[in-house]
């Protein structure tokens, strides 16, 4: 007879799990060196004025200006990115906005998600993440769990979740950056820029626990291989990170597990660059699509209570490979060929919930499934980089051509019959089986987009004050789409489209800069399951800002646009449609960096309004304002070793459409974060002492939702002790 006890897990035995442990604890057992990378990414500190005591001398502090150092971030502070075009240039110089969320931001927040991550970032919120499996983030008003905006070290990637390990930064280029990324939403694209290789030998090993019963260990280690300036002529190096999380699941039951491992080689002489990498993860996570609406309103009461049952995961591997090559013939003109490939597969088992009666409770459910998902990108690209001087005037060219390939495949498609009996109010679970039937109709879905592109741009510097960027990129793309046993056909399209993009940038003053850009996006609307062939999107933005330097180090942008953008596509139960025209306007403000010796600060604010210009109402859940502020202060104490970093934060989100009917609202919340770090040296490593506790007061909230059925839940506070040692 079912019971109402916490059901049991649907256990998946993976080999892998096993081996990666395994390596983990040889590593710290035999104390392979590694280098201390969390030390680069100490927070500048200027150089006191009167002596400092013994215990502060032990972890000396450091001052570094900004012409004195050529590092994208140094602490807090955000200097230069390539998001923006084939160089490192600065931020500045840039005539659009970017935001970076730097290693040492990560690593005192603990990021243990990319959601963590761009928490600090203007603009920039959740949307429907398919039951908390899929990356989902909606950038100035625009973004889905698909949307491809998410690029690891420039490069697009098809993997549903990233994670962090080996990541070193986050950043964030805003606006419509098909120019050089190709098909893209006009919101804005997230790049996360991984740890390379070094040719000095270190790395670090770290272990951290959870008050959700959760534990994770980490390796990470880089190094030469072979003497440097012998290999083939130039100097090889190696980086390998691991690592392996699992934790309980904080709502009612479930577990969560993943495993990586990433290798990458670097080799170099005085012209050439090869760098090459692969990640591998193996996954299992809870498939949670939340809570429902009770009478209209939201219960906190059910914050912790799941409808699903216990085998509603998503289970998969992930992979992805990137390789870069780079050539310097003068220097004037090099050749850059970079290729990258990504694929995730997996199983997804879901209780979806298709009725719910607030007065009694009953909620019809059935058991869906998505078996055999293959989503796989390839993309190449090869490109002349050029910094000449053409009339009096410095000119940074690049030339370049791009070939990228898009598939999307779902085997068998399990709809299940609509079951009666549960109850939400007294849950009783094992009432419902996984799996079923394949539905012959919408089995074997398949999506596939190729796309060829010609991109040309050039960074003028017309006077020592002005800046024009401005470029060119031609699209030739087509796409196919369908499903059924046997297939049939939803959508056979192709077409071309040229891509605008021009920017100014004006130095007022050494500290202040002004900038505007105009720019055009494109996308292709692809979906199986549609009535007829969709348009694809087309998206166009206006922007301008500042951008502005505060002493002692600290950077930020103000930024007013306005996007618009037309076949906007929604989905609504399983059919997908375009609602014609949307608009989104906004002002964002993003602050990094150093204020006083002591102190550092990373904060954001924005202001959104985005709405169906066709309906007049807002669009899914995008609040109209939004806010972030975090800061760390980082002392030594006196007859203590070591310094100590005490730091918090808080995160606002306002109200949010429910629904693309805007039938409800979610309600604005407000969460705080706060964390306290110890390091000092034990013996020859540097070691580092955290802890951090997320949702400090414990806050009940909502980050998105996708109907009245499907409505997140946020996390309740957590606790995470970390310790790190540094080679």
């Amino acid at each position: 007879m079912p019971s109402r006890r916490t059901p049991r897990r649907v256990r998946t035995l993976r080999p892998w799990r096993t081996s990666l442990p395994a390596l983990i604890t040889l590593c710290v057992a035999s104390g392979t060196h590694a280098s201390a990378a969390e030390r680069a990414d100490a927070e500048p500190v200027a150089a006191a004025s009167t002596p400092a005591p013994p215990a502060a001398r032990e972890l000396p502090a450091i001052s570094v200006s900004a012409s004195a150092t050529a590092d994208p971030t140094v602490g807090y502070q955000p200097r230069t990115t390539s998001i923006a075009g084939g160089d490192n240039r600065s931020i500045k110089e840039i005539p659009q906005s970017v935001a970076v969320v730097s290693s040492s931001v990560m690593q005192d927040q603990q990021a243990r998600s990319l959601d963590d991550a761009l928490g600090n970032i203007s603009g920039v919120t959740q949307t429907n993440t398919l039951g908390g499996t899929r990356d989902a983030f909606i950038k100035r008003g625009f973004g889905s769990n698909n949307d491809g905006s998410v690029l690891v070290d420039g490069v697009r990637t098809p993997v549903l979740h990233s994670y962090l390990a080996t990541i070193d930064r986050v950043e964030v280029l805003k606006g419509p950056a098909s120019l050089l990324y190709g098909m893209q939403d006009p919101g804005g694209v997230i790049n996360l820029v991984t740890r390379k290789p070094e040719d000095a030998f270190g790395g670090s090993i770290s272990a951290s626990r959870t008050s959700h019963g959760g534990s994770s260990a980490t390796f990470d280690l880089t190094g030469p291989l072979g003497k440097p300036g012998q290999v083939a002529g130039g100097t090889l190096a190696f980086r390998l990170t691991g690592q392996y999380d699992t934790s309980r699941y904080w709502r009612s039951f479930g577990r969560q597990r993943d495993a990586l491992i990433a290798p990458a080689l670097s080799w170099h002489d005085a012209n050439t660059s090869i760098d090459v990498s692969y990640q591998y993860v193996d996954y299992t996570t809870p498939f949670d699509r939340g809570t429902v609406l009770v009478n209209g309103q939201l219960d906190d009461a059910l914050r912790y209570r799941r409808y699903e049952e216990a085998w509603s995961q998503s289970t998969g591997i992930q992979e992805t490979l990137r390789a870069r090559v780079e050539h310097r013939f003068s220097d004037a003109w090099r050749v850059r060929a970079t290729y990258g490939w990504g694929r995730d597969r997996y199983d997804q088992y879901i209780t979806r919930a298709t009725a719910f009666n607030s007065t009694t409770g009953a909620l019809t459910r059935s058991s869906d499934a998505n078996l055999g998902r293959n989503d796989s990108d390839q993309i190449a690209t090869l490109g002349l980089l050029g910094n000449v001087t053409l009339a009096g005037m410095n000119h940074a060219i690049y030339i370049g051509g791009e070939y990228e390939r898009q598939r999307s495949f779902r085997g068998d498609t399990i709809r299940g019959k609509a079951t009666k009996g549960f109850n939400l109010y007294d849950p009783v679970y094992d009432l419902l089986a996984p799996g079923g039937t394949p539905n012959p109709k919408q089995s074997d879905s398949r999506s596939l987009v190729h796309a060829y592109s010609t991109i040309v741009q050039d960074s003028v510097k017309l006077t020592d004050r002005l800046t024009a960027v401005g470029g060119l990129r031609w699209e030739n793309w087509q796409q196919e789409s369908g499903m059924g046993r046997p297939f049939a056909f939803a959508d056979r399209s192709r077409g071309s489209v040229w891509l605008p993009q021009f920017g100014l940038a004006y130095a007022l003053t050494p500290a202040l800069t002004a900038y505007a850009n105009v720019s055009r996006s494109f996308k292709p609307n692809v979906a199986t399951n549609v009535a007829a062939p969709l348009a694809p999107e087309y998206g166009r933005v206006l922007e301008a800002g500042l951008k502005f330097s505060l002493k002692p180090a600290i950077t930020g942008t103000l930024a007013v646009y306005q996007i618009d953008k037309r076949n906007v596509a929604v989905t609504v139960g399983d059919l997908t449609s375009t609602i014609g025209t949307a608009r989104s306007r906004g002002i964002e403000l993003d602050v990094a960096g150093q204020i006083t010796r002591h102190l550092s600060v990373i904060g954001s604010y924005a202001y959104t309004n985005a709405t169906d210009r066709d309906s007049n109402t807002p669009l899914t859940n995008v609040a109209r304002h939004t806010g972030s502020l975090f800061a760390v202060y980082d002392t030594a104490i006196a007859n203590l070793p070591g310094r100590w970093r005490f730091g918090g934060g808080a995160r606002l989100v306002g109200a949010r459409s429910g629904d693309t009917a805007n039938s409800f609202t979610l309600p604005g919340y407000v969460t705080v974060d706060a964390f306290a770090a110890y390091e000092t040296t034990i013996g020859k490593f540097p070691t580092r002492f955290q802890l951090n506790v997320k949702n400090l007061l414990d806050k009940t909230y909502y980050p998105s939702s996708n109907n009245n059925l499907i409505i997140a839940v946020g996390e309740p506070r957590l606790v995470t002790l970390t310790t790190t040692v540094s080679f």
